[in-house]
């Protein structure tokens, strides 16, 4: 999944915005993004995710996270 260090990085600060801004336990977070398809979404988008901000991130992965789970 992961293939650099900036990778591992990114995602973890995407948790970290994510359960904060949905209210939620980093664990459960990380489990509901890994679950959704949504934590290799942002690996794969990583280069292009970080150079955005906060809130653009996080309406990125509930798009990301509906698309998955309407597919």
């Amino acid at each position: 999944m992961s293939k650099f260090p900036g990778e591992v990085w990114f995602l973890a600060f995407c948790v970290e915005i994510y359960k904060t801004a949905k209210g939620m336990s980093g664990q459960d977070a990380y489990n509901y993004l890994h679950r959704t398809g949504a934590a290799e979404y942002i690996i794969d988008c990583w280069d292009a995710l970080h150079a955005t901000g906060h809130l653009y991130i996080i309406d990125s992965i509930d798009d990301c996270i509906k698309n998955h789970t309407t597919s």
